[in-house]
């Protein structure tokens, strides 16, 4: 399905949260809710039963600020997100041509995001509904479901990235993630770093702030990438203080700058890799201005092994996307990152028609450039690569020792961060050496002599059946 001819039905987080609503996929909590880990709690049972998007309208001390949370959790969410039917290979479509045909952001002169401004002694952030997810973070994390918004200072070009962000003070943020790139560029030279963080953004820029989408030929970035998922442009609106551009739309916007060679200790937060990371030398924020709409809701997302955000779908969608622009390997024909594991750690399960003895090995090299901290597992074709049972099946039946494993090297953040650091009334003491990623080659070409054919439906064959499960009537 390409994206270039359909459209989402909302416009911003709100409008996508009565879509989930008016279809029985959100409820509120009114019932009062306390932020120190009470909120963390209750959302991670939810996601454990596959339950539905909550709002909670009563957080204690903060009446009239609802926090929102597991709103793209499931399959059914992110076909509303999406507007198509609620089949991952579609939505997988979506997201691959989406990184390939990108739709230009337009800029506005005014937007929702500016209903309220507030600078000086009037910044505060612990106005905002912030939790404590999980039990021995170090403290309120705004920077879960966020757009951390810089600039490259060496191109111009503006990133948006999902970097934890923790609150230490009523203007200063921790922020943990890849904007250090662009943070110790500017350090050389001694200038600061400009930040805007957008939070409560519709779910695709979310998606794409959470994704890994590199620039195209045209300079753009994730508004763009965005903006194709959802059939329209992204509207973009410059910051009060600084020259960033962030989502129109957004329900808060922060701005401020990291002064130079500036640093502080941040965390430990529970990680999607299923650890708790923290950081000694986080880049530190000085906020000088907070923007926001009237009645502003709150969004994030407590990261687990398996959380409010599809990372197996996103990230896979965009490293297939990108192997094969950067490999010219035109033998892939799907890839899928499990949940387990979170972004650096963890498997990739690469599907592609084997050709010749030596192209798993050659899919194997050009993944690890990519993924470097990742197993590559190589399968046939005609496997599902999202079927554990499928994948693990050709593991076991045809998988030589000698032969079909290959040996990479490895560094894992989450496990390095934490080592002999204390957090909350804990102090850790995890060894950072941990297992080396593996390249493992499960394709049954050219390993028999001759060998039966597979006893499973095909992918063509599905596809039309799924077409029809709607009119069929079943769930």
């Amino acid at each position: 399905m390409a994206t270039r001819n359909r459209q989402v039905g909302y416009k911003d987080l709100r409008e996508y949260m009565d879509l989930l609503e008016q279809k029985g996929l959100l409820v509120h909590v009114t019932a009062p809710v306390d932020l120190e880990h009470e909120i963390g709690a209750i959302l991670t049972r939810s996601l454990e039963r596959k339950g539905p998007a909550i709002v909670f309208d009563n957080v204690k001390g903060y009446e009239g600020k609802p926090l929102v949370s597991n709103i793209i959790s499931t399959v059914d969410q992110l076909a509303v997100a999406f507007n198509c039917e609620p089949e991952p290979d579609t939505m997988y479509a979506i997201i691959v041509d989406g990184h390939n045909n990108r739709v230009p952001s337009v800029n506005v002169e005014t937007g929702p995001c500016k209903e309220v401004i507030s600078t000086g002694d009037d910044i505060d952030l612990y106005e905002m509904p912030t939790p404590y997810w999980h039990e021995l973070d170090g403290g309120q994390y705004i920077g879960t479901a966020a757009g951390v918004v810089t600039r490259d200072p060496d191109t111009g070009i503006i990133n948006m990235g999902t970097y934890r962000a923790m609150i230490v003070d009523r203007n200063h943020l921790t922020i943990s993630g890849q904007l250090r790139n662009h943070v110790m560029r500017n350090d050389a030279q001694g200038k600061p770093t400009p930040v805007a963080i957008a939070v409560g953004m519709d779910p695709l820029l979310c998606l794409a702030s959470g994704s890994p989408v590199p620039v195209d030929e045209n300079g753009h970035m994730e508004y763009e990438a965005a903006g194709a998922w959802r059939g329209a442009p992204t509207e973009l609106i410059r910051c009060e203080t600084n020259d960033l551009m962030v989502p129109a739309q957004s329900e808060y916007i922060i701005e401020g700058e990291i002064p130079a060679n500036t640093t502080h200790v941040e965390g430990p937060h529970g990680e999607a890799g299923g650890f708790y990371g923290q950081n000694l030398e986080a880049s530190f924020m000085t906020v000088h201005c907070i923007t926001h709409r009237q009645n502003p809701i709150n969004y994030g997302v407590i990261c687990l092994l398996e959380e409010d955000y599809p990372r197996w779908l996103f990230r896979s969608g965009s490293f297939e996307a990108r192997i094969k622009n950067e490999s010219g390997l035109t033998s892939i024909r799907h890839a899928h990152f499990p949940e387990i594991g979170g972004r650096s750690w963890g498997a990739a399960i690469i599907a592609a028609e084997i050709t010749d003895p030596e192209e798993p090995l050659r899919i194997i090299d050009a993944a690890w450039k990519i993924v470097p901290n990742r197993w590559v597992i190589v399968v046939d074709e005609d496997c599902d690569v999202r079927n554990w049972n499928d994948v693990t099946w050709r593991i076991v039946t045809n998988v030589r020792w000698e032969q079909d494993f290959v040996k990479g090297k490895a560094y894992h953040p989450n496990l390095g961060q934490t080592q002999g650091r204390r957090g909350r009334n804990i102090e850790y003491d995890i060894d950072s050496d941990v297992p080396d990623p593996t390249g493992i080659n499960a394709s049954f070409k050219f390993k028999f002599d001759s060998l039966p054919p597979i006893n499973k439906s095909s992918r063509e064959y599905m596809a039309k059946i799924a077409a029809r499960w709607q009119e069929l009537g079943l769930p």
